[in-house]
């Protein structure tokens, strides 16, 4: 066993330098040679420099004196106290200049986000007391950097957002979008006031997160039902003096997820122009405005819409965007053509790792695929998230790695930095249990994730016992999720968001144990063991199913957690499958304690209203026919009536194929589209048979749907309606 986890353990690319900050620096000099804070500290230019990098310090700083101790110098370009090392400042806004030599400090920032993020730098390489030398020229690619809260669901709680914002300072992200779908304010009744007690809340966030130097934005959604007149434009307009007077300078208008009317491109620019004119342009500090529009990915662009947008309205506005679909990652061509339509450069709003439409999946896996050369092509750059916060922060650390320094964005290195921030004390444990939950399986977006299960994966291909090797995969499994769910030290509000995935994570290795043990059985012809083995799987799979994450009253959306979906659950499902049916070979005893097949796998004639389904044009080679039903039983080539019906144990499903010709039955009722270019693909083309005594039903299943095999005429069809009985009856 211990060898087997230092091989695991070898597969985890865990090598996090002690002194490497994150996001990371464009220009980094870090030395070995420390000093000390723990002797007295002077500074020098506190009085000039931004408020909040000062206070943040002085948090950090045990031994502040008037005069005397190492000195400490702060402060902003054109103040006295950094004239000194005006060229070493960056020209770029909110760069910053860090030096720590023997005798002095100096934080010297391009403003005073620049202050403030040297300083996040400065606490980023302390060890305690210890500070090495070092020399930091630094400053973003991205000038927007940050999170959108858009994601339909249950929306991130009070103290979540706070904890958010800190989370943000540390890691150089300057934007939260506030846009939560289920925010009635927000979005189905936009234009009423919040109440005095909500109103309180927001007002605590908009200080909170500036506090942190990020930007609140506060996002209105109004195309819902909007009527195009200027009473309504009006509305928004006061709507949005409202949240000002609560202390928000950036504003959002959101129109994505609707139709209609509300859908128009001039009707939406000249609305967006109108509130420039009356509230953006009029009002103290307030930046331009953010819109969504509702053709918000190229999958859904038609007719010319995104050029109104780009022609019509104000170019300050800045415009959101997906990708070309409505999950995707972004690149250097996508880019290109949606900055071409709007005339302007977009702001990414990627959906990532937002799991609103996957919510079995917790998405934990590394933030790949965004391009490295697209920094200057973008207004702004926010991740959509989960409506897990703190879970969220992994991806979210990345994203404030990528948008600060672009070119060197490494998301494996990025990913196991965030996995030691979050997780301190124990990140081989979170970063085994991250791995396991990485793919989003299928959805109707596409998008995938590569990676899950990569350490199982490698485990079982180089061992000779792949079932044992396997075992000793899933003995580790139990032990990280104990691990993890006893973790009194680290965050406890992040275990207590995972820890659904977390208990069915260590129930899902205890399932897989079983396979071991199942199979051993087998091969030491132990019926009674076997037997026992299968109920404890049994069991564990009853636990597992019954974990619901959410589960509290008012939740909007409730989830049964699925670790490792795409690798794991299908590898002991298969396993489990064959063992049972080649026990079931064997042996009688125990048969009441493994499901019922639906029928045994055999030879049947399928038959409707005493019509045999017949293969009436078999061919082994011939693509694309149906097959057909036909009064007569044919005794010349009785095989052309014969169906083998056998279970496919990846799926738990039917296979059908003639045994005359050997084709298989597809989802659409027809023999393979093409015998090259449409291979067997149990996902697609396996049945679920429901009923009893030789009368069943036969329905899609997996990837193909839920339609229903029906009589079509002649022919052999399906319907997502009808349900039509059969008579299998076996060949003898």
């Amino acid at each position: 066993m211990r060898n087997l986890f230092i091989t695991l353990f070898l597969f985890l690319p865990f090598s996090l330098s002690a002194r490497e900050l994150s996001p990371l620096p464009q220009q980094s000099r870090i030395d070995s040679q420390t000093i000390s804070l723990s002797q007295p500290v002077t500074l020098v230019g506190a009085d000039k420099a931004d408020a909040d990098a000062v206070a943040l310090l002085r948090n950090h700083l045990t031994r502040v004196q008037p005069k005397g101790g190492l000195k400490l110098i702060i402060g902003e370009r054109g103040d006295k106290s950094v004239k000194a090392f005006a060229k070493q400042i960056p020209a770029q806004a909110e760069g910053y200049f860090l030096k720590v030599s023997p005798t002095q400090i100096v934080v010297a920032g391009s403003d005073e986000r620049g202050t403030y993020y040297g300083v996040q730098s400065l606490l980023g390489l302390m060890q305690g007391a210890s500070l090495p030398l070092c020399e930091i020229t630094d400053w973003p690619s991205v000038a927007c950097r940050g999170v959108i809260e858009g994601f339909y669901g249950n929306p991130w709680s009070h103290a979540d957002r706070l904890r958010q914002f800190d989370f943000y300072g540390k890691n150089k992200l300057n934007i939260y979008v506030y846009g939560p779908k289920d925010d009635p304010y927000h979005r189905a009744h936009w234009r009423d006031p919040y109440p005095a007690e909500e109103a309180q809340r927001i007002r605590e966030l908009v200080d909170a997160a500036h506090k942190n130097k990020v930007q609140f934005v506060w996002a209105i959604h109004p195309g819902g039902d909007i009527q195009w007149n200027l009473a309504d434009s009006m509305a928004v307009v006061k709507k949005l003096e409202m949240m000002y007077d609560l202390g928000v300078r950036t504003f959002a208008v959101f129109f994505d997820d609707i139709w209609g009317e509300g859908a128009k491109g001039d009707k939406q620019a000249g609305l967006l122009n109108y509130v420039t004119d009356e509230f953006v342009r009029r009002r103290p500090g307030v930046q331009p405005l953010i819109m969504c529009p509702t053709q918000y990915n190229k999958g859904w662009s038609s007719g010319d819409y995104l050029e109104t947008l780009g022609t019509k309205m104000y170019p300050e506005v800045r415009i959101m965007w997906t990708g070309n679909s409505v999950v995707d990652m972004i690149e250097q061509n996508d880019m290109q053509w949606i900055n071409n339509q709007i005339k302007r450069k977009a702001f990414i709003w990627l959906n990532y790792p937002v799991n609103d439409y996957c919510q079995s999946r917790l998405l934990m896996g590394k933030t790949y695929g965004n391009g490295l050369d697209i920094a200057d092509m973008v207004s702004g750059f926010c991740s959509n998230p989960m409506e897990y916060a703190e879970a969220s922060k992994l991806s979210v650390y990345s994203i404030a790695d990528y948008t600060w320094n672009m070119p060197a964005y490494d998301a494996e290195k990025s990913w196991e930095r965030a996995a030691k921030a979050l997780v301190p004390t124990n990140p081989v444990a979170f970063l085994f249990f991250c791995q396991d939950n990485v793919d989003l399986g299928p959805t109707g977006h596409g998008l995938r994730r590569e990676g899950e299960s990569k350490a199982f994966l490698e485990s079982i291909s180089q061992a000779k016992d792949s079932v044992r090797a396997a075992f000793g995969y899933f003995s580790i499994v139990q032990s990280f999720s104990n691990q993890l769910l006893g973790d009194s030290i680290n965050n406890p509000h992040l275990i207590g968001e995972i820890a659904p995935w977390v208990r069915s994570w260590g129930l899902l290795a205890q399932r897989g144990a079983q396979v071991f043990y199942m199979s051993e059985s087998l091969n030491e012809k132990d019926s009674l063991a076997f037997v026992g083995a299968y109920r404890t799987y049994a069991e564990a799979t009853r636990a597992q199913k019954a974990i619901t994450s959410r589960d509290f009253e008012g939740s909007i959306v409730k989830a049964k957690p699925v670790p490792s979906g795409t690798v794991i659950a299908p590898w002991i499902e298969e396993h489990v499958n064959a063992l049972v049916k080649e026990y079931q070979k064997k042996y009688a005893y125990g048969k009441e304690f493994f499901p019922v097949q639906a029928i045994a796998d055999g030879e049947y004639f399928i038959k409707v209203n005493g019509r045999y389904l017949t293969n009436a044009q078999a061919q082994a080679d011939r693509t694309g026919d149906r097959p057909v039903f036909v009064a007569e039983r044919d005794v010349i080539n009785p095989q052309r009536q014969q169906w083998l019906i056998e279970l496919d144990t990846k799926t738990g499903r039917y296979k059908i194929t003639n045994k005359q010709d050997g084709r298989y039955l597809n989802e659409r009722g027809t023999f393979w589209a093409d015998r090259q270019l449409n291979p067997y693909d149990a996902q697609w083309h396996t049945f679920l048979l429901n009923g009893q005594d030789g009368r069943f039903s036969i329905q899609c299943g997996g990837r193909a749907g839920q339609a229903f095999w029906n009589q079509q005429g002649d022919h052999l069809g399906s319907s997502p309606q009808e349900q039509q009985i059969f008579q299998l009856e076996a060949v003898k």
